[in-house]
């Protein structure tokens, strides 16, 4: 079964990508995953081996001892993120105003996303959180595992709106400068995360 899920993400991954290519073309999905891949680098080592705030089970694909789905999964999952409000809205979030209804229904979205995958992961032990808390979801799976899904999908995306707005860039370019801005961007998801938690400790305590 864990080969299934991590097959499976592989397979999301390809027809996610199919799916960008009829709505944009080869750079764009060239610059999101690649810059994606970057974030759940950086994400990763950041959440699992700094913070400490899970650790893995027994996946079979693995790079330096991260699973290798975690390397496509973040960019997955906000990618329809993305998609799906551009459809509720009617409207291109990377063209849309500074103020928008975007972020907040991929901040939901992703979240919801979180629901399913974390019972998954959850059910074959593949993901142990190491956070002490009283508002748990089910198992040893935290009130924070939405918030960690949602806060990673809208950071993201909000850095290759930020980046990609500069005019006259060529695809290398932005690569380079959205791989360069993941620190950035998991350093700031690292401070959310932790002001999230505690928030949930006082709300709950």
């Amino acid at each position: 079964m864990i080969w299934l899920i991590e097959l499976s993400i592989f397979l999301m991954t390809g027809i996610l990508i199919i799916h960008a290519k009829t709505v944009y073309n080869w750079s764009f999905i060239s610059v999101f995953w690649i810059s994606g891949i970057m974030l759940g680098l950086f994400r990763e080592y950041a959440i699992a081996s700094i913070l400490k705030l899970y650790s893995y089970g027994d996946f079979h694909l693995t790079f330096f001892g991260f699973p290798i789905i975690y390397m496509l999964f973040w960019a997955n999952i906000a990618y329809i993120g993305m998609i799906w409000s551009n459809n509720i809205l009617d409207r291109e979030y990377l063209k849309s105003q500074p103020f928008d209804f975007h972020l907040p229904l991929i901040f939901l979205t992703v979240s919801l996303i979180a629901f399913s995958f974390e019972a998954l992961l959850s059910q074959y032990q593949l993901l142990r959180w190491n956070l002490d808390s009283i508002a748990m979801l089910w198992g040893n799976t935290p009130l924070l595992a939405p918030f960690a899904y949602g806060w990673t999908a809208v950071l993201f995306i909000k850095s290759l709106k930020i980046l990609s707005l500069q005019n006259q860039q060529n695809e290398q370019t932005l690569v380079l400068k959205l791989s360069l801005a993941q620190p950035l961007v998991v350093l700031i998801l690292s401070g959310l995360l932790l002001l999230s938690n505690l928030a949930i400790i006082l709300i709950f305590s």
